[in-house]
C-alpha cells in the first residue's frame, strides 16, 4: 500500500493574484477619489493636539479669572451628531463638507472640563478642531448668591462677550430669545439666543446662546438648531432601526454561539489552537480601553464618590476583556469543530504546513488588496445611491474621542481586528458553515444569503435614510465575502473585513494637520501590512538556504525492512525489530522524501484491528498527517478483514485522548482500577496533582508506541 499526499494548501493561480492586486489598488485610488463626495465630515482637519486642546482652554478660563487649582481634568471630542445628520441629509454630502470646510459650522468640538468630586461647581470650555473659542459653561448651584442687573445691562454684557471672544458681529445676527429668572439665592439668571441672519440649510438656525449667572458669563455657545419636525422623525426612525438592528444582532451573537458550542460537543477540538487568538483579540481590546481611561473623567457625575466611580469602569473593563477573550474562544474553538464536518482536512482558518507563513501573507495580501474594493465599492454605492435614489450616507469618518485618547490608533486596532475576527468567524464561518452542514451541501445559495442578511441588518444601528440603505449595502459586502471566503480561506475575509475598518479610521487620522495624529494614521496602516512581512522573511530565508528544503508531496506505505534504522531513532522507543516480524502486525510509515516522519502501528485480532502506537515529527503536526495516518491504518485493517477497530488508551494519556475525539473516537469501555479508600489530604491532592499533570515532551521508553499526536 502506498498513499501520496501533496504537503502544500492548494494555491490559486498567479493570474488570480495579479487581478485581485489591480483590483485592491484601483480600489483604493476610487476612494480616495470619491471620498469627498460619499464620507460625510471628509473635510473636518483637527490641528490640535490634547495637550494644545488643554492648553488653550485653560487660558480661556484663567482670562476670565477663573483659578483651576485643585481642579481635576478631562478632555474629550464630540460632535453634534443630529445637526450633522440635518444637514448631510438636507444639503447632501458634497455640499455639506464644502461648506462645513469654509464656513466652520459648530459641529465638531473640543470639550474641556475641570471639576471636583462631590462639588457641584465645575467649568467645561469648547473648542473648534482647530482651537477657536465655541464656548464656556460654568456650573455653580442654584442657591449661590449674586447681582440682580437688569436684563438690559445683562444683554450688554453678553453682546460685549461675544464681540470680544467669538468675533460677534451685531449687524449679522437678531435675536430670538430673552428670559430672566431669580434663582433662590436671590441672584437674577438672564438668558439670550441670536440666530445667524447669514445662514441657510433647510429649517435650520446657526445660533448664539448667553446667560449671565448674576453679573457673569456663566454659559456661552455656539450650536446649529434643527427643527423639531426633523427631531421627531429621525427619534422615529432610529427605534424602528434600532428594533430591527436588535434582532439581527441577538440571532447573530447567540446563533452563533449555540452553533460553536454543538460543535465542540460533537467534535472536541484541541483548545490550544484557539488560545493565541482569543489572547491577541483580549489583548487589543485591554489595551484600547486602558488608552481610553483619560476619557472617563468626561462622564464623571460630581454626585457619585469618585473612587466608586473609578472601581466600577475598572470592574466594567474586566467583564468586557473576558467576555471578549471567552466569545473569540468558543467562536475559535467552534469554527475548528465545525470544519470538521464541512470542510474535512481543510485548512479553512489559518494555514498549516510547510508554506503556513506564506500561505498566510499571501492570504494577507489578497485580503488587504480585497479591503481596497470593499473601500470603493462603499464610496461608488453611496455616491449614486445619493444622486439616483436620494439616499444618505451613513458611512461616516471617525472624527471622534479617537483624537482625544493618548494612543489614537489604538481605536482603529480594536475596531478592525476585534469586529473582523468576531465577525467573520459568526457569519462566514460558523452562519454559513452550519448551513451547509444543516442542508447537506444542498441549497448553497441559501447557506451564502442568509448570515449575510442577519449580519447587513445587524448593522441596521447606523444613521441612515432610509433605515434599510446600510442594510442593502451590507447585504452585498456580505455575499462578496461569503464568495471569497469559500474561494479561498476565512483569513482572507478577515483581513478584507480589517482593512476596511482600520482604513476607515486611519484616515481621519491621515488627513489631519498635527503631525502626532499623522504619525498615529501610518501606524494604522503599518499595522495592515505587518501580516506580510513573515511570508516575505520565509522567502529570504529560502534564498540564504536557512530553512530546510521544502517537500513537495509526503507519501504513507507499508513498513520496509530499510525503515529500521529510522523508525529506532525516534524519541517514541520500542522493539522494533521484534513489533516487524509478528505476523499479525501492521506498521506503516509517513516519508518526507527520504526521512521518515511519523509512523502508525497496530495488529489484528481475530475480526478486531487494535492501534497502539500513533506518532508524527513535530515539524509536520498539526497538517492532518496524523489523520491521515489513522485513516490508512483503519482502511488496510478493514482490508484484512476487520469488522472493528479499536484503540487503548491509559486514563492518564490526555494527549492522546484528545486526539482521537477529535477524530471522532469515542470510549467504548472504561477499565476501571481501585484505590485505597482512606487516604491522606496530602496523598490525595498528591494523585489529583499527578493526574492533571502534562506529559512532558522528551524521549520515553514504552513496551509499544504509545503516543498518540
Amino acid at each position: 500500500m502506498i498513499r501520496s499526499y501533496t504537503s502544500s494548501n492548494q494555491k490559486s493561480k498567479l493570474w488570480v493574484e495579479i487581478l485581485i492586486t489591480l483590483f485592491g489598488i484601483a480600489g483604493v485610488l476610487l476612494f480616495l477619489a470619491y471620498y469627498e463626495t460619499a464620507f460625510p465630515d471628509a473635510s473636518v482637519d483637527v490641528t490640535l493636539s490634547r495637550g494644545q486642546a488643554e492648553q488653550i482652554a485653560a487660558r480661556q478660563l484663567q482670562d476670565l479669572g477663573y483659578m483651576l487649582e485643585g481642579y481635576e481634568f478631562a478632555l474629550s471630542f464630540s460632535s453634534d451628531n443630529q445637526s450633522a445628520y440635518y444637514l448631510q441629509r438636507t444639503l447632501g454630502v458634497e455640499e455639506y463638507n464644502k461648506r462645513l470646510a469654509t464656513e466652520h459650522w459648530p459641529i465638531y468640538f473640543w470639550s474641556a472640563r475641570w471639576f471636583k468630586p462631590l462639588q457641584k461647581e465645575e467649568f467645561r470650555v469648547y473648542l473648534a478642531p482647530s482651537g477657536d473659542f465655541l464656548g464656556i459653561h460654568h456650573i455653580i448651584p442654584e442657591d449661590r448668591p449674586g447681582a440682580q442687573i437688569s436684563q438690559m445691562d445683562a444683554q450688554a454684557l453678553a453682546e460685549s462677550f461675544l464681540s470680544q471672544r467669538m468675533g460677534w458681529e451685531p449687524d449679522l445676527w437678531e435675536r430670538v430669545e430673552a428670559s430672566s429668572q431669580t434663582q433662590p439665592g436671590g441672584r437674577v439668571d438672564h438668558t439670550f439666543v441670536w440666530k445667524s441672519n447669514d445662514f441657510s440649510a433647510g429649517g435650520g438656525e446657526l445660533r448664539h446662546s448667553i446667560t449671565i449667572q448674576g453679573d457673569q458669563v456663566g454659559h456661552a455657545g455656539h450650536y446649529i438648531k434643527v427643527p423639531e419636525a426633523f427631531t421627531r422623525q429621525y427619534a422615529s426612525e432610529r427605534n424602528v432601526a434600532g428594533f430591527i438592528n436588535n434582532i439581527a444582532y441577538l440571532v447573530v451573537v447567540l446563533g452563533s454561539m449555540m452553533v460553536a458550542l454543538v460543535a465542540i460537543g460533537l467534535s472536541r477540538p484541541e483548545p490550544s489552537r484557539a488560545v493565541i487568538p482569543a489572547l491577541l483579540v483580549a489583548g487589543v481590546s485591554l489595551a484600547a480601553y486602558l488608552n481610553s481611561i483619560p476619557l472617563y473623567k468626561s462622564s464623571y457625575s460630581t454626585t457619585e464618590a469618585y473612587s466608586l466611580f473609578w472601581v466600577n469602569h475598572m470592574i466594567g473593563i474586566v467583564f468586557a476583556v473576558l467576555f471578549s477573550v471567552i466569545q473569540a474562544f468558543l467562536l475559535l474553538m467552534g469554527a475548528q469543530s465545525l470544519s470538521r464536518f464541512v470542510w474535512p482536512l481543510q485548512d479553512r482558518i489559518l494555514a498549516r504546513g510547510q508554506d503556513r507563513w506564506l500561505d498566510f501573507s499571501r492570504s494577507a495580501w489578497r485580503g488587504l488588496m480585497l479591503g481596497g474594493v470593499q473601500l470603493a465599492y462603499v464610496a461608488l454605492f453611496y455616491t449614486f445611491t445619493a444622486n439616483l435614489l436620494g439616499w444618505w450616507s451613513p458611512a461616516t469618518s471617525e472624527y471622534s474621542d479617537i483624537f482625544a485618547t493618548p494612543f489614537p490608533f489604538f481605536y482603529a486596532f480594536n475596531a478592525g481586528l476585534s469586529a473582523s475576527i468576531i465577525e467573520e468567524l459568526s457569519i462566514r464561518f460558523l452562519g454559513l458553515g452550519f448551513l451547509l452542514w444543516l442542508f447537506g451541501g444542498k441549497h448553497r445559495w441559501l447557506a451564502v444569503l442568509v448570515p449575510a442578511l442577519f449580519w447587513a441588518f445587524a448593522h441596521t444601528g447606523y444613521v441612515t435614510s432610509p433605515i434599510y440603505a446600510r442594510g442593502v449595502e451590507l447585504t452585498v459586502v456580505g455575499l462578496f465575502l461569503s464568495y471569497i471566503f469559500l474561494r479561498f480561506d476565512l483569513l482572507t475575509t478577515i483581513m478584507s473585513h480589517f482593512t476596511y475598518n482600520m482604513m476607515v479610521t486611519g484616515i481621519a487620522l491621515l488627513r489631519s494637520s498635527e503631525e502626532y495624529y499623522r504619525i498615529s494614521g501610518w501606524v494604522v496602516i503599518f499595522a495592515l501590512i505587518l501580516p506580510i512581512l513573515p511570508g516575505i522573511v520565509v522567502l529570504f530565508r529560502r534564498r540564504l538556504r536557512i530553512e530546510p528544503p521544502f517537500v513537495e508531496h509526503l507519501v504513507i506505505s507499508l513498513f520496509e525492512a530499510s525503515d529500521l534504522r529510522q523508525l529506532s531513532r525516534m524519541p517514541i522507543k520500542a522493539d522494533w525489530q521484534i513489533l516487524s516480524r509478528q505476523s499479525n502486525r501492521t506498521i506503516l510509515c509517513l516519508h518526507a522524501g527520504q526521512d521518515i516522519v511519523g509512523f502508525v502501528i497496530g495488529y489484528l485480532d481475530m475480526t478486531t484491528g487494535y492501534i497502539d502506537g500513533i506518532y508524527v515529527a513535530p515539524r509536520w503536526r498539526r497538517q492532518y498527517w496524523g489523520t491521515r495516518l489513522l485513516d490508512a491504518i483503519e482502511e488496510e485493517f478493514k482490508t484484512c478483514g476487520a469488522s472493528e477497530v479499536r484503540v487503548l488508551v491509559r486514563p492518564d494519556e490526555h494527549r492522546a485522548r484528545s486526539f482521537l475525539h477529535n477524530q471522532f473516537w469515542r470510549t467504548g469501555v472504561h477499565v476501571l482500577t481501585r484505590v485505597e479508600k482512606e487516604q491522606s489530604f496530602k496523598a490525595s491532592m498528591s494523585n489529583l496533582l499527578s493526574e492533571l499533570k502534562k506529559e512532558k515532551p522528551g524521549d520515553y521508553e514504552l513496551e509499544l508506541p504509545r503516543n498518540l499526536t
